[in-house]
C-alpha cells in the first residue's frame, strides 16, 4: 500500500496523510490518530515498525553532496573527511548519516522532495549554497530540517548553518600576494550563483582596495571546481594585453589546471609561480602541486559542528550559525 491508497482509503488528502506521518504540528491530534492506526493496520511501509509510524522518525539525516556533473566525485574525500566528524556528533542521539551523490540540479531536486514525501531522513544538509537557494525556500515551506554548508541571502539567512570565513580567506591571499611584491593579481573564483564564490571575491575585492589597488573586472575569472576551469582562467588571463603578475584560486582543482596547463606551454624549466589557492579539496593536492594552500581546515570542526545544528534543526526552532575564521599558514616557496 502507498500513501494514494491509504489517503483513499481514509478520504483525506495526501497531504494531510503525509503531515500525520510526519508527526506535523498544523493538523489535529485525531486526525494523526487517525491516520496513524490506520497506516499500522493496513501495514503501510510494512517494514517501517509501529514506533517510527508513531514518531515519524527514521533517526537518519542525508548529506547531500554537491550536485555537478562529475565535480562530486571529485571532492569526495573532502565530504568525507566532514562526515567522519559528521557522525562523531550524531552517534551518541542514534542518528546516522547517509551521503547522497547526484549528478547534476535537475536530479538533485527530485532526491530532495523524495527524501521529504517518503520520509528517508530526519533532516537535509545542503552543500554548495547559492546566493539566493531554492532548495532552502523550499524546504522552508514545506516545514522539513534542514541545515546547509555554506550561506545563502534565502530566508534573510535566517536558517541553520555552517560555514569557513570566505570572504577572510579570500583577502588572506590577496595580502599574501602584495606582500609577495605583486600589484596586478587575477582571482578566480566560483560562477555568479555561487555563495562561497561571492564571499570570496568580496573578500579579494575590499583587500585590494583597501590596499589602493583597482579592481579590475579582466582580472576576475567565474569558474567552477574543476581542472577544466583552470585550463579556461589560464587562457583568459593569457589573451589579456597586460597579464596578472600573480593569481589567486578558490580551490586546488583549478589551480591543479592552471598549473599543469602552464607546465606544458611555457619554456621547458620554466616552472610555473606566483599561483595560490584557499581550500583543498582532494587528498592528493598537497603531493602534486608547488605551495597549493595558504589554509588549514578542521574537517572533523566543520562535521561536528554540522552535527549540532542538525540536533538544533529538528528539536528547535531557534537557529544556529557557526562561521570558522580559518587562517592563514606557512607557506614554503
Amino acid at each position: 500500500m502507498n500513501i494514494k491508497e491509504l489517503a483513499q482509503y481514509l478520504n483525506l488528502s495526501t497531504a494531510t496523510v503525509s503531515k500525520a506521518l510526519n508527526n506535523k504540528d498544523d493538523i489535529s491530534s485525531h486526525t494523526k490518530q487517525k491516520v496513524l492506526n490506520a497506516a499500522i493496520e493496513l501495514g503501510y511501509k510494512p517494514n517501517a515498525s509501529a514506533k517510527y509510524l508513531r514518531s515519524g522518525k527514521v533517526n537518519t539525516v542525508a548529506l547531500l553532496l554537491p550536485a555537478a556533473d562529475g565535480d562530486n566525485l571529485l571532492t569526495a574525500s573532502f565530504f568525507m573527511r566532514i562526515a567522519k566528524g559528521l557522525h562523531h556528533s550524531l552517534k551518541s542521539s542514534g542518528i546516522d548519516s547517509v551521503i547522497h551523490i547526484t549528478t547534476d540540479e535537475e536530479e538533485e531536486k527530485a532526491l530532495i522532495a523524495r527524501i521529504v514525501e517518503q520520509q528517508r531522513a530526519d533532516a537535509i544538509i545542503l552543500t554548495d549554497t547559492k546566493i539566493e537557494d531554492e532548495r532552502i525556500n523550499w524546504l522552508h515551506e514545506r516545514n522539513f530540517p534542514f541545515v546547509t554548508m555554506g550561506q545563502s541571502r534565502s530566508l534573510n539567512g535566517k536558517f541553520n548553518w555552517v560555514d569557513f570565513n570566505h570572504a577572510l580567506m579570500g583577502a588572506e591571499c590577496i595580502h599574501f600576494a602584495i606582500k609577495n611584491g605583486s600589484q596586478r593579481i587575477g582571482v578566480v573564483t566560483l560562477g555568479h550563483e555561487s555563495m562561497h564564490g561571492h564571499q570570496f571575491l568580496e573578500g579579494c575585492s575590499s583587500a585590494l582596495v583597501a590596499a589602493g589597488l583597482p579592481v579590475s573586472p579582466e582580472l576576475i575569472f567565474y569558474g567552477d571546481k574543476t581542472e577544466l576551469s583552470g585550463v579556461a582562467s589560464m587562457k583568459h588571463f593569457q589573451s589579456l594585453e597586460r597579464q596578472p603578475d600573480f593569481i589567486v584560486f578558490i580551490n586546488d582543482f583549478q589551480l591543479s589546471g592552471a598549473y599543469n596547463y602552464l607546465q606544458l606551454t611555457l619554456p621547458k624549466g620554466h616552472a610555473a609561480k606566483n599561483m595560490i589557492c584557499a581550500i583543498i579539496s582532494s587528498d592528493f593536492s598537497s603531493y602534486l602541486l608547488p605551495k597549493p594552500c595558504m589554509f588549514e581546515i578542521d574537517h572533523d570542526v566543520i562535521g561536528r559542528k554540522l552535527g549540532e545544528a542538525v540536533l538544533q534543526s529538528v528539536s528547535s526552532k531557534e537557529v544556529i550559525n557557526s562561521l570558522l575564521d580559518i587562517h592563514m599558514t606557512e607557506v614554503k616557496n
